[in-house]
């Protein structure tokens, strides 16, 4: 009841004054309308935002292992490809690659021997023609100088040769039981004699043989001999090029790999930056794609909208013009374009959607993280 009866007292003294103040206005003689000056109007769409490196990257490796060395300290500047994290085993690796290496090398001699060989090969196959036909030559020759003996005529080689070890055996045979008689008798005599002529007869036919079989020989290797520098006139043997082709392209692929292997050991800068946080120690096992390091490009600092909402981001065009501010740097003031309007909501709550804005200066101690408020300039 108090309470009520306060609030009526306040209306009652509220009402009293309105009165007054209509009373004395009424009194008062009508002004006269002063001329509306018509201003420019720009219409802004403001947002919070934050600073973020133009670019920055997590790093990890593909491979898993144990840290060998960091190389870099959280804070340094480094430059790209620049080597900030190794592995244990590069050894290991370089003395795969040392061979590999030298198998490009000799696997590219050797191709180029190809080539650069053929007159001397041709010389040398020709050679070997020289050669092949001076053997075909003298074997011809013993084969025609050799005197088919009268039990042998009409007999192939081989045949003669069997017919006369038949015989040998069969001489052997009948003297088998006289060799230990004395020498002085007939019987015994006249079947050593009978061994000894076999024996001949066989030593004959296997000569022939011996001589038909060098010239056949001979003839095979200048047949050889002939197709081979045929071939070579044509220029350095297809196959063996291609085999040569082959063994170079295998030593390249070997080196390549090696050298993949090596990379894998190693964490390179991927942009010139800045080492914002190292992640692993010395001795720590890594596994592929475990986050060993950050690295951002802090010194092309942005501005992206944290809470710009769907109503106003639809107003937003790029290059619209911005005046950004922070929190941290008073009396500072830059002026910035919007670059890139995101196409997708952000994740989180409500509809807000990121606005990238570039800002071509950047004051002494503006930082990554630092909190920025944006005023968009509207295009009409």
């Amino acid at each position: 009841m108090n309470r009520l009866l306060k609030i009526i007292i306040l209306i009652t003294l509220v009402s009293a004054l309105v009165l007054s103040g209509c009373s004395g206005l009424a009194n008062q003689n009508t002004p006269t309308e002063e001329a509306v000056v018509e201003q420019n109007f720009v219409k802004v769409v403001s947002a919070t935002g934050v600073v973020t490196p133009a670019r920055k990257a997590t790093l990890s490796y593909s491979t898993a292992g144990i840290v060998a060395e960091v190389l870099v300290e959280k804070g340094d500047v480094v430059t790209q490809g620049q080597t900030l994290i190794l592995l244990k085993g590069r050894e290991e690796i370089q003395a795969s690659i040392a061979a590999a290496n030298f198998e490009v090398l000799s696997a590219q001699q050797a191709l180029d021997d190809l080539y650069e060989n053929a007159a001397f090969s041709q010389a040398a196959s020709l050679r070997m023609v020289s050669e092949a036909s001076n053997a075909v030559r003298d074997a011809k020759y013993r084969l025609d100088n050799y005197t088919i003996p009268v039990n042998q005529q009409g007999l192939e080689a081989i045949e003669a040769m069997e017919l006369m070890r038949e015989r040998l055996d069969a001489a052997r045979e009948a003297f088998e039981p006289y060799k230990n008689d004395s020498f002085l008798n007939d019987a015994r005599k006249k079947l050593k004699e009978n061994v000894d002529n076999a024996q001949a007869d066989f030593n004959t036919a296997v000569r022939r043989l011996t001589y038909e079989f060098e010239l056949a020989e001979a003839d095979a290797r200048l047949v050889k001999a002939l197709k081979d520098y045929d071939v070579l006139l044509q220029g350095p043997d297809p196959d063996l090029i291609a085999l040569a082709e082959a063994r170079l392209v295998n030593a390249k692929a070997a080196l390549t790999a090696a050298e993949s292997v090596l990379n894998d050991l190693e964490i390179r800068a991927s942009f010139d930056g800045t080492v914002s946080e190292v992640y692993t120690r010395v001795g720590e096992w890594v596994s592929p794609g475990q986050p060993v390091m950050l690295m951002a490009d802090l010194a092309n600092l942005r501005v992206e909208t944290t809470d710009l909402n769907e109503i106003d981001v639809a107003q937003v065009d790029i290059d619209d013009q911005v005046i950004v501010t922070f929190d941290a740097l008073p009396g500072i003031e830059l002026i910035g374009e919007v670059r890139l309007i995101a196409p997708k909501a952000s994740e989180g709550s409500g509809v807000n959607y990121t606005v990238l804005i570039e800002i071509p200066e950047i004051p002494e101690n503006l930082r990554w993280g630092m909190t920025a408020f944006v005023d968009i300039k509207l295009s009409e």
